[in-house]
């Protein structure tokens, strides 16, 4: 017995072979192969890890502050409580504790909590341009420093 007659074996009354279920059949176990391949080659190509180039710091934490302040200083936005009300960033984040870290790729990240959101600045290592990381995700109102 061979293979296509296990898949579509002839029936019908001129005993045709060649119908819609033989090609769904078909369809189908090509696609279950097809995919196994693909995730065997995907698996054989890709497994292999790969180690990032750690690029050393310039600076010290420290420095990386002040780009920051100057930066929440010269932003004004939508006060939390009053949306009307324009606050300069900076007198909402004076007071908190900054947690600045390298990332070990030339930038540096400055957090801060407020309002149980975390907030974070990304800061170039070499330019010192800051920039705001808009990777806030909460149900909580933020601001937009």
């Amino acid at each position: 017995m061979s293979l296509l007659d296990t898949i579509a074996p002839p029936s019908g009354s001129d005993r045709r072979r060649f119908g819609l279920v033989f090609f769904a059949k078909t369809t189908f176990y090509i696609g279950v192969v097809a995919a196994g391949i693909f995730v065997f080659t995907s698996y054989l190509l890709f497994d292999n890890d790969r180690e990032l180039e750690v690029i050393p710091a310039t600076r010290v934490e420290s420095e990386i502050f002040n780009p920051v302040q100057e930066f929440l200083m010269s932003s004004e936005v939508q006060s939390l409580n009053d949306r009307s009300v324009m606050v300069n960033c900076w007198s909402e984040f004076e007071d908190l504790e900054f947690k600045i870290e390298y990332l070990d790729q030339g930038s540096w990240r400055a957090n801060v909590y407020y309002n149980f959101v975390r907030y974070h600045w990304r800061v170039d290592d070499l330019t010192l341009e800051v920039t705001r990381d808009p990777w806030v995700r909460t149900t909580y109102p933020t601001i937009k420093c």
